[in-house]
């Protein structure tokens, strides 16, 4: 025989795709790493030969979107291939890398194998960066005159590193003008620091420019201090703190400082200047410094003489020329004024300080626009005769309102001839010229002309008439040196005194007739005397007590006595009146009520002092007393005290509070109507009565009080959703004299009704208040959620007045932070992004879990999940393809924090594709507008005959428990990634009661490689028998064996079952019709023996017999060994009709089959019931037992487990 050798190359075919080794890659690196850096190397390993087994790398996409910034070289290293950015681009990329071979042949036709593997590159941020200011540009007001330490605008800088968040520190680097302001190291506050006052900062526009720096406290990747500059204008806002002010000068040419303020000024203006005519020489500049409605002022004059002008203008902004204006010429009459005085008053309507004055003198000049002019035409003047010369008769005078040389008058007698009498040009004073010349008896009356010229001879006359008089040259006499009474000052009329005087002149003529008369005395109209008989009477009553007391009670009169002569002559004498007192006047208080008031709590104080006068001249009569009558309430007392101690002494009553009694306001009274009476000591006493109104005045001594209603809780939606003032909080104070203001104490931030301890929590700058308890959201800080849910504000209402006691009250105020919709949901962690699903698992089969959270609450926070694209990825390499409807998500359901889903089969998988399924769910909140996020999850079908089953002795939770260490030995052991499907219990507590090596959990599980490919039950036992070390581990967690799944049965397999199934019915039928064929056949010869039976019996001995014969087919054969028959009666229908033998138609065919004898004749295996469970119901035989195999070293072990192995399948058989 010729043999011949053939040699068959096998060429590779392209049926791998290359599988990433370690895949998925994870690196995190700086952000300021060099472009060029290699960041990783992927590697892929190919098992073709040839260009099938070439790899090719390629970066399909880079997430987020930055298509350039990594390359990949075709080694597989990943290079950075631009700049990083943690701030101003991404803290995370997800690259997706694609390996593909060169292509090869595969089924005939060319194809490129590909796989992709994800790679994650987190960015971790270095200080590189400067701090960052917060809301620039920074604008600030401040009113002038704030206090020291007044806040007035808060800067903000964040660390530009926003992943390393460094301190801040802020400094003030200048000031124009310098040294007003000061700043909060750490918080960045700016407070007032020097004496702000806006009229000072007119050279800056009043604005404060400061330059502030914002340094890091650690050194920046370069070793450098990391800072920022920023700017901040401060406007100095006016208050009405300054009056109008006065200056002399030109409105182009002032100087507004405090030393060239003026308030006088002087200026002339000629009379009878016309209405409508400026002052001129005036200058007056009224400022204001104020800005805007701070600095109008209105002006208006003041002074008696203010009507005759007006002021231009009325009404001045900051600074105008003011001019006065004649209104009425009338009054500017130089004759009538020679000077007049007015004010120009500026008056600031808004300032508490009102008003200012400016006082204007103003000299009136003189015109000649008068001439001289006497009074009458006609004098008559008179002189004794003989009269010596010089004498002078009289003053006639001329006026001349005119001033100057206008007004100076010069006087003359006409005619010139005259010389009896002269005159003074100046004076006008007419004297007597010659004595000896001026004789009544010759010439008694004399004519003469007076004539008064001014400077310019304007001039007047007046007509003079001189009357020459007789001489008298005798006194009266009277007969006594002086006359003295006594009268009592309630008698009417009681005085009557005759002064007697006589005149040595010639009888019968006036120089010697008397006549008296009262010329003299501080109460002489009391008096009256009688001028012819000098009798002296008083006049009704005298009252003591209208005498001046230093009178002592009399009154002096001085009596003349004078004759009738010219000139007449007289003589006077002294009258002393003594007047006695009586105790006719009462008290009389100065006022008819008086009001007074004292402080509250204050034992002892003076509350006021009442006086009453007596008009009675002595002591005895006028000394008053005083004491309280009503009102007082026991809380006020009254002490008379001398407080004149000259005569007449005066007594007041001193009121004060009782030392033991304490008044209160808030309890009342607070008004104390007080009846005083004061009497004097006379006979019998008089009093007086008058009403003290005390008025309890309110000490500051009780704290504010919170009002409830606006310390309710307050609801603010986060984010800058509300901003500005969102609460008003008021207080209250039963003190009348108080003034409140509002501060924040403390800010207490809470979540989920936990306290943040922090010292400095962030939501303490979420919130501001005014001095007036306007509580605002800053504008500064950003409110969330999610950081704080709560904050507690501790408000405090102080009382600046508080005199006594506390003067503040502190209140809470919770604030609730309403959730907006600003989180999206987000996923958490997949176990593991590629899940192994069964081809044949059956719709609405669990294929996973998803989970994911939102930091949001309420409808914001609920979160739906939706399968929204299914991408199914060919294994072999051909285009992927959409497939609807294949997965579907379950309602979500809420297990703590996380919203969980169930990942299901919607419609039956194709098992003819092989390959992977894309997955992309989404995990949407309920919020308005909605939010979602997306993940995606690799699905990987897998024959469910790669599926083992690894049954355990200990419970589920025990390996629930080592799960994770069961996985990893068998990861080690297999080289492959151990996919758990279920742990499930095995209920049969009966057997696992009779010996500890039985089931008690199955776990079944699915062992894939990398390149999607995985290890059949059936290799498994061979694959551990190369790692005994690992199966030793998995026997101390509890493994007892290892089994295949039985393979379902498909659609092939059903039919191929239902065809053989009946076959074997047509099998069963045919052995049934033989078998019913035997039977009868061996009936037929049974009854021919019994045909003999009888006969046969009859040979037998009777006492062999029981009782009677023994005929088979009868009830009668009851020996042993007979055939066992029923008692009954014989149904005829059921007899063949094989013979006529009527005694076996009782038989019921009893013998007709003998089962037994069949049974021996040919043997039959009936199915068990352990067999129809197992088949039935899945339970494990021995059959299909596969027993571990252990190494030559662990023989005794191994002995021992394959025993207990084989006495759980025997149990098993047995069940």
């Amino acid at each position: 025989m010729r043999t011949q050798k053939q040699t068959i190359i096998i060429m590779d075919a392209n049926d791998v795709p290359p599988i990433f080794i370690n895949a998925p890659y994870t690196i995190t690196i700086f952000e300021n790493e060099t472009e060029g850096t290699i960041l990783f190397n992927a590697f892929a390993e190919d098992y073709d030969q040839g260009p099938a087994g070439e790899i090719n790398y390629n970066i399909l996409e880079v997430l987020p979107d930055d298509p350039y910034l990594f390359k990949i070289q075709q080694n597989g290293s990943v290079i950075l291939n631009g700049t990083l950015s943690y701030t101003e681009k991404s803290r995370f990329y997800q690259l997706t890398l694609e390996a593909s071979d060169s292509g090869g042949k595969y089924h005939g036709k060319d194809v490129v194998q590909k796989s992709s593997a994800f790679a994650l590159i987190n960015i971790e941020d270095v200080p590189d960066m400067n701090p960052k200011f917060q809301n620039t540009p920074y604008q600030a007001t401040i009113p002038e005159n704030s206090k020291v330490g007044t806040p007035v605008f808060r800067v903000l800088a964040i660390d530009g590193d926003l992943g390393i968040k460094d301190k801040i520190t802020y400094t003030i680097q200048s000031s124009k003008p310098p040294e007003l302001f000061e700043i909060g190291l750490l918080n960045g506050e700016i407070r007032v620091k020097g004496d702000l006052d806006r009229e000072n900062l007119f050279d800056f526009n009043s604005v404060v420019e400061l330059q502030v720096t914002a340094e890091e406290m650690h050194l920046n990747i370069n070793g450098m201090v990391a800072s920022a500059n920023t700017s901040v204008s401060i406007t100095v806002t006016d208050i009405n703190d300054n009056t109008p002010s006065f200056y002399n000068c030109r409105i182009n040419a002032c100087n507004f400082n405090t030393s060239s303020e003026v308030r006088s000024f002087t200026t002339s203006l000629p009379e009878h200047a016309p209405q409508g005519a400026p002052i001129e020489n005036l200058t007056i500049v009224a400022h204001d410094p104020d800005e805007g409605l701070n600095g109008i002022f209105m002006l208006h004059l003041e002074g008696p003489y203010a009507p005759a002008f007006t002021v231009s203008p009325r009404k001045i902004k900051n600074e105008g020329m003011v001019q006065i204006i004649v209104r009425d010429s009338s009054v500017i009459d130089y004759e009538q004024l020679k000077v007049i005085h007015i004010y120009i008053v500026a008056n600031d309507t808004t300032n508490p300080n009102c008003c200012s004055r400016a006082f204007v003198t103003i000299n009136i000049l003189d015109m000649n626009d008068n001439s001289p002019k006497f009074t009458d035409e006609r004098y008559v003047l008179t002189v004794k005769e003989h009269a010596s010369i010089g004498t002078i008769i009289g003053t006639v005078t001329a006026t001349d309102p005119d001033e100057g040389i206008f007004g100076e008058i010069t006087y003359s007698l006409l005619p010139l001839s005259i010389y009896e009498f002269k005159v003074n040009s100046s004076t006008g004073v007419i004297t007597v010229g010659n004595n000896t010349a001026i004789d009544r008896e010759r010439r008694p009356i004399y004519y003469v002309t007076l004539q008064a010229t001014d400077g310019e001879n304007r001039a007047d006359t007046t007509m003079i008439e001189i009357v020459l008089e007789d001489i008298n040259d005798f006194s009266p006499e009277i007969a006594r040196d002086s006359y003295s009474a006594f009268i009592t000052e309630d008698k009417i009329n009681e005085l009557n005194i005759k002064i007697e005087a006589f005149d040595n002149d010639e009888e019968g003529t006036n120089n010697s007739k008397v006549r008296y008369a009262i010329i003299g005395g501080d109460y002489q109209q009391n008096f009256t005397i009688d001028p012819y008989t000098g009798i002296l009477n008083s006049i009704g009553v005298i009252d003591r007590e209208d005498i001046n007391p230093s009178c002592n009670g009399k009154i002096t009169l001085i009596v003349e006595a004078r004759d009738l002569g010219v000139p007449s002559l007289s003589t006077n004498v002294s009258v002393v009146i003594n007047i006695e007192d009586i105790n006719d006047n009462s008290p009389v208080f100065a006022k008819s009520v008086y009001y007074a008031s004292v402080m509250e709590n204050t034992l002892g104080a003076f509350v006021a002092l009442v006086r009453a006068r007596d008009n009675d001249a002595t002591e005895i009569n006028n000394r008053v007393i005083y004491q309280i009558e009503n009102g007082s309430r026991g809380a006020f007392l009254i002490r008379t005290i001398l407080i004149n101690n000259t005569d007449p002494k005066q007594y007041a009553g001193n009121i004060t509070v009782d030392p033991t009694f304490a008044l209160d306001y808030d309890k009342g009274p607070k008004i104390y109507i007080l009846g005083i009476i004061a009497s004097d000591l006379g006979v019998p006493p008089k009093s007086a009565y008058t009403n003290v109104h005390v008025t309890v005045l309110d000490m500051n001594d009780e704290p504010p009080v919170l009002d409830q209603i606006s310390m309710r809780d307050l609801d603010v939606m986060e984010n800058y959703t509300m901003v500005g003032i969102v609460r008003d909080i008021t207080a209250s104070d039963v003190d009348t004299n108080h003034s409140l203001i509002y501060r924040v104490v403390s800010v207490g931030c809470k979540k989920r009704n936990i306290a943040d301890k922090l010292p400095d929590p962030p939501c303490q700058y979420w919130f501001g208040l005014y001095n007036n308890g306007s509580l605002y959201v800053n504008k500064s800080s950003v409110i969330d959620y999610e950081e704080y849910d709560e904050v507690l504000i501790t408000i405090r209402v102080i009382d600046l007045y508080t005199e006594k006691n506390n003067q503040y009250t502190d209140g809470t105020l919770t604030i609730n932070i309403v959730d907006a919709n600003d989180n999206p949901p987000v996923f958490l962690a997949f176990k593991s992004k590629s899940v192994i699903v069964a081809e044949l698992a059956t719709i609405s089969a669990e294929v996973t879990t998803v989970q994911a959270a939102d930091n949001d609450t309420g409808k914001n926070g609920e979160i739906n999940f939706v399968v929204t694209h299914v991408l199914f990825i060919y294994s072999d390499g051909r285009p992927s393809i959409v497939l609807p409807d294949v997965f579907e998500a379950s309602r979500a359901t809420l297990i703590g924090d996380e919203y969980t889903a169930t990942i299901r089969i919607k419609s039956s998988l194709d098992k003819t594709l092989k390959g992977q399924y894309n997955v992309t769910i989404k995990a949407k909140d309920k919020g308005d507008p909605s939010l979602d996020a997306t993940n995606y999850l690799d699905l990987i079908t897998v024959d469910e005959t790669f599926k083992a089953r690894l049954e355990f002795q200990v419970t589920t939770e025990d390996v629930q428990r080592n799960l994770n260490n069961i996985a990893i030995i068998l990861r080690k052991a297999t080289q492959s990634d151990p996919r758990v499907v279920s742990i499930t219990g095995v209920g049969n507590g009966r057997v696992q009661s009779l010996t500890r090596n039985v089931a008690r959990s199955i776990m079944e599980v699915y062992f894939i490689y990398n390149n999607g490919t995985a290890i059949a039950p059936n290799n498994l036992n061979g694959i551990l028998q190369h790692d005994p070390e690992s199966v030793n581990e998995l026997i101390e967690l509890g493994l007892l064996n290892i089994k295949e799944t039985t393979k379902p049965i498909n659609g092939e397999s059903l039919l191929i079952v239902i065809i053989g199934g009946l076959i074997a019915g047509f099998v069963i039928v045919l052995a049934i019709m033989i078998t019913l064929l035997f039977c009868v056949r061996k009936s037929y010869k049974r009854k021919l023996k019994s045909a003999t039976a009888m006969n046969t019996a009859k040979t037998i001995s009777f006492d062999a017999l029981q009782s009677g014969p023994v005929v088979p087919g009868t009830n009668k054969y009851t020996m042993e060994g007979a055939n066992p028959v029923w008692n009954t009666n014989f149904d005829t229908s059921t007899d063949l009709n094989f013979e006529d033998i009527t005694s076996d138609q009782a038989s019921i065919n009893s013998l007709d089959v003998n089962l037994v004898d069949m049974m021996i004749e040919k043997p039959q295996v009936k199915p068990n019931a352990s067999m129809m469970t197992e088949k039935t119901m899945g339970i494990h035989t021995n059959e299909n037992a596969r027993v571990l195999n252990f190494a030559p070293d662990i023989e005794k072990e191994r002995d021992g487990w394959k025993r207990g192995v084989d006495n759980l399948t025997t149990l098993s058989t047995d069940i």
